[in-house]
C-alpha cells in the first residue's frame, strides 16, 4: 500500500512538473535568439511563459517581436523538459498530423458554411479592405460550393491590418454586427464588402453599410447601434489574436486541415489541395504534380 503511495505521489509530481514548465531564464533566451536569429537592437522581444504543446517532452514558446514602427512578428518555439534546448521549425510524430500543433491553436468559431462534419477544413484569416483577400473570398465562393459541398467547411476569421487598411477593422466589426442577426446575412455582406471595396471609405463605410443592410430587410437601428458602439470589437479582437498565434503576417493566409495554404491562390491550385487532403483522409493516392507542364494530373 505504501508502494503504491509513493508511486502515485511521484506520478502527480511529474504531472504538477509537466504542466508547469521549465523554469526560463528569458533575458538568457532572448540574448540566445538575438545572436542566432540575427534579431538586431531596434527588435523589442515579448516572450510567453513555456505551455504544454502536443509533442511530448517539449513545451511550445511563443515569442513576439515588435518595432517602435509598428512592425510585427510573433514566432513559435519548442523548448524541451529540462529547459535546455530549443527546436526552431515544426517537430513531427510519424502517427498524427504534421499540422497537429497548428491544429491545436486553429479557431472554429468564425462565421462558416459547409457542414460541420466535413472531411477538409479551410480557415481564412481575411482583411475586407485587401484586394487580394477579395480575390481569393471570389474564388473560394465561386467554386468550393459548387465542386465540394459536402467535402469542405470554410470558416472565416478577421486580420485587419491596420496599418495599410483604414477601414479594415470597423467593417471587420461590422460583418459581426450583420452576422448577429443571420449567419446568411454574414455571408451577403462579405460577398457584397468585397464587391464594393473600391467604393468604400473610412468615412462612407457606415452609411454605405446601412443602405446595404435597408436593402437586405435587416433592422439598421440595432446594426447601427452596434457599429457605433464598437461591440463587436472584442470578436475582431479574438479572432486577430489567434492569427498572431499561428504567426500570421499577411493576409489572406489559411489553413487547410493545419497545412498553411499562403496567398491569394488561384482554383486550380487551391483544388489540388484539397485532392491532397481528401485522397490522405480516404487513404487514397494524391494528384501527381506534372513538372514540366505545372498542371495536376490525376
Amino acid at each position: 500500500m505504501r508502494t503504491c503511495l509513493r508511486i502515485l505521489a511521484v506520478l502527480a509530481a511529474a504531472s504538477v512538473a509537466w504542466s508547469a514548465g521549465p523554469a526560463i531564464d528569458k533575458a538568457k533566451l532572448e540574448a540566445y535568439l538575438r545572436y542566432a536569429e540575427g534579431f538586431m537592437a531596434n527588435v523589442h522581444f515579448a516572450i510567453d511563459e513555456p505551455v504544454p504543446s502536443p509533442f511530448p517532452n517539449f513545451y511550445r514558446i511563443g515569442v513576439h517581436l515588435s518595432t517602435d514602427a509598428g512592425a510585427r512578428l510573433d514566432r513559435v518555439y519548442y523548448m524541451t523538459a529540462d529547459g535546455r534546448q530549443i527546436v526552431n521549425g515544426t517537430i513531427w510524430d510519424l502517427n498524427k498530423s504534421p499540422f497537429e500543433d497548428t491544429l491545436d491553436h486553429l479557431p472554429d468559431n468564425g462565421y462558416a458554411f459547409g457542414p460541420a462534419d466535413a472531411k477538409v477544413k479551410l480557415v481564412i484569416f481575411s482583411d475586407f479592405q485587401c484586394p487580394y483577400c477579395r480575390e481569393f473570398a471570389k474564388t473560394v465562393r465561386e467554386n468550393i460550393p459548387k465542386n465540394y459541398p459536402a467535402d469542405v467547411r470554410v470558416i472565416f476569421e478577421d486580420f485587419p491590418l491596420d496599418a495599410i487598411h483604414p477601414w479594415a477593422r470597423a467593417a471587420a466589426e461590422a460583418s459581426h454586427c450583420v452576422g448577429a442577426q443571420s449567419v446568411d446575412s454574414f455571408w451577403a455582406y462579405h460577398d457584397w464588402i468585397f464587391a464594393r471595396a473600391p467604393e468604400i471609405k473610412p468615412d462612407n463605410l457606415r452609411d454605405k453599410v446601412l443602405a446595404w443592410a435597408k436593402e437586405q430587410k435587416l433592422d439598421t437601428d440595432k446594426l447601427a447601434a452596434c457599429m457605433d458602439s464598437h461591440a463587436q470589437a472584442d470578436a475582431v479582437k479574438t479572432a486577430e489574436n489567434a492569427g498572431k498565434a499561428l504567426q500570421v503576417v499577411q493576409t489572406p493566409t489559411a489553413f487547410m486541415n493545419g497545412r498553411p495554404v499562403p496567398g491569394a491562390m488561384k482554383w486550380d491550385s487551391l483544388d489540388s489541395v484539397i485532392k491532397l487532403e481528401l485522397a490522405g483522409k480516404s487513404g487514397g493516392k494524391p494528384p501527381v504534380q506534372n513538372p514540366a507542364q505545372g498542371q495536376t494530373v490525376p
